[in-house]
Formats: C-alpha cells, structure tokens, sequence
C-alpha cells in the first residue's frame, strides 16, 4: 500500500499571502494508515504540490509555479531554507521550466496544483552538487500525548475515536494540533500515522506509558503497524502556551528535543534527521550488491523487482545467480551507505549479520541477505 498524504504547508510570495490548504482526502491520511501497512512508505506525487492564496485578488501562474517550487525544493533537498538559499534561486526564477503540468482548481484562481519533471529537478540539484531525497521514506508512527490541564489528557488517535467526551476547549486544541501536524508533514514529504488506539492498543499501552517515554512499551504497542521510525510527543498546555518534548526511536537509536516552536518543530526535527540519512549528493556510480538468502525463484524476483523500482537504483544487472547468492551489479546514486539505509525500508533485504558490516570497509560493494 502507497500511504497518501494531501497536506499543504504555509509560504509567502511577494506580498501575496498564501496559506495552508488541503482537500477532502487530506484528513484520510490519519484515519487509513492505522489499519495495515505496508512494507515501506512512499510519499506520493512528490514533485506535484497544491498552493493557496486566501487574497481578493486572483494569482498568476508564474506566482503559483515559483511558490510551489519553493515548497518543493524544501522536500527534496530536506532543507528548511532551500528556497531562500542564493544557489538555489534560479529553480525559482525559472520554474515554469520544469513544470509538467498546471491547473487552477476554482475559478477564483485562489488555489492551483502544480507538477514538476522529477528527472530534471533532481539532475539540476545534481548539477548544483545539491543533495536529493527521493520518494522513498521512513514511515514514522506518531504517539502523542496531550495533557490538557484540569485533569483532561489523552493520546492522538488516527479516527480521534479516544477524544470522545472532552471538553471543547479539549477538543479545539486537538483539531489545532492535527492540523499543525499535516502542514509540517506535507512541507517535508513526510509519511506519518497515528496509532488506531483500539481494544488491542489501550491493551498495550496507557497515556501514562506514553507521557513518561517507557520506550520498551511504546515500541511493543508499535510492532503492529511497521513504521519505521516512532516519534513520541508530549503536549502540555501552560499559562505561556504550550510546552512540547519529543522522542524519536529508530533502530537501536533513541533521541530527544524540546520543541520551542509547537508541534511543527517536531516533525521538522525528525525530517531533518531523516533528510541527513537518506539524501544522495553526486551523480550515479557502480555499486556491487551480493544478497544471499535467495533460495527460490520468489526471491529473485521479488528481490529484482524490488532494486529496479527504488528512485535511486538507475540501473541492475545481474553477474551471477547460484540458487542461494546473487551477485549485482547497479548503477546507484549516492555513496552505498545511503543506498544500504535505503533498501532496509523496503523490508525486503537486510543486513547479513553473518557477513560483518553490510557496506565492505574501501569497497562499493552492500552485503545483504533476503528478509524473512
């Protein structure tokens, strides 16, 4: 399953305001993904933004074109200030040059949708030595805990089925939290979800576990969903506003942030950490990938079909095949540490224990081995 995410972030143009604007779809994102995940997320339609301008007066397509390659460039080169940055400023001026497609969605021509040529974005980010991240992202599981004083708390549901009974002020400022989390995630093409907190969550895991960071029984309780990465946030309103701690765990990994800037500061926080991990910087080069575990024709081709559709894999060919090992050779972009976190997402290779570190010491060469 590809899991959607149809959220648009806040950016200013000129003096013409536009702010954040998402369709119907945009609030299915918290609700579907709880349900079944898939191996890996993608963030879809990547290169095709929809901007908003909340002005009388209507915006010109050149606007549009400049503003929605402002907010792209953020996604694909994971940095806040890409569009501010000089190097960069000729994408902006000239965006109409890499636009594929156009159209104003009201008549008002308030709101339009634009897509960019992913080949040619990313080979002028190349040309530029700019680093480039492509669709494919960690999913990352959000619990959030919300402490809303005067004995009111709760955990962010995907169907907000645990906010029943609340006060409305309780309630307003979940709706204020929801949509400050779908703007920062579609500002940084960010695959996230909420847990379903259903019979078998509440069995599992308590506000209580969540806002004292019992890390061991977050990620039991987030076994079920397969994300890749677990964001933990604790909200907590005050007299000064509201006060936001965060925890990210991946892997073996555990970080913390205290996140001045609400709720948003967060996700910015773990694209960031994302962004530094997974962008390529470079042209393509040869890499050598032996994957052992592949046993049977399944395999294989589910192995092949795997590498030949990741956005940074140009090209795969194969050298040898003896019914266990299978000898690769591909045409990659980026240096083979990026590519080996890249296809651990996938779930369907992982590192070869067995084999020692996964990237050989002075070599271009990934071991792995086919996921069970």
């Amino acid at each position: 399953m590809k899991h959607k995410t149809l959220f648009v972030c806040a950016r200013r143009l000129g003096r013409a305001r536009l702010r954040s604007a998402a369709g119907v779809a945009a609030s299915a994102l918290l609700g579907v993904l709880g349900a079944q995940f898939a191996a890996a997320a993608v963030f879809p339609d990547l290169y095709t933004l929809t901007v908003t301008r909340d002005l009388e007066a209507p915006a010109t397509q050149a606007e549009a074109e400049a503003l929605a390659m402002r907010q792209l460039l953020t996604r694909i080169t994971g940095d806040r200030g890409a569009g501010d940055d000089p190097q960069l400023q000729g994408l902006i001026e000239n965006a109409s040059g890499f636009v594929a497609s156009f159209a104003f969605l009201d008549q008002q021509r308030q709101r339009a949708q634009v897509g960019f040529y992913p080949n040619v974005v990313d080979r002028e980010l190349e040309s530029l030595n700019r680093s480039v991240w492509g669709p494919e992202r960690p999913l990352t599981l959000l619990w959030i805990a919300i402490d809303g004083g005067q004995g009111e708390r709760t955990l962010l549901s995907a169907d907000g089925s645990a906010e029943a009974g609340l006060s409305p002020q309780m309630t307003e400022l979940i709706a204020s939290i929801r949509d400050e989390i779908r703007a920062a995630a579609d500002e940084r093409g960010l695959p996230i979800a909420l847990p379903l907190l259903d019979l078998e969550d509440m069995g599992r895991i308590t506000f209580a576990d969540v806002w004292g960071g019992f890390d061991d029984t977050i990620q039991a309780a987030s076994v079920r969903y397969g994300a890749d990465a677990i964001l933990i946030g604790r909200v907590r309103v005050t007299a000064f506003g509201n006060s936001v701690q965060w925890m990210l765990l991946r892997d073996d990994e555990q970080r913390s942030f205290a996140g001045a800037g609400g709720l948003a500061e967060g996700l910015h926080w773990a694209a960031d950490t994302f962004a530094r991990d997974y962008s390529v910087v470079g042209g393509v080069r040869t890499v050598r990938i032996l994957v052992r575990g592949v046993g049977t024709l399944a395999d294989y081709g589910r192995v092949m079909s795997y590498l030949e559709g990741l956005s940074t894999v140009q090209t795969v060919d194969v050298e040898s095949f003896d019914g266990e090992l299978l000898s690769l050779r591909a045409a990659a972009r980026g240096d083979p540490g990026v590519l080996e976190r890249t296809l651990a997402l996938g779930r369907v290779l992982q590192l070869d224990e067995a084999a020692g570190p996964a990237v050989e010491s002075g070599s271009n060469t990934l071991v792995l081995r086919v996921a069970q």
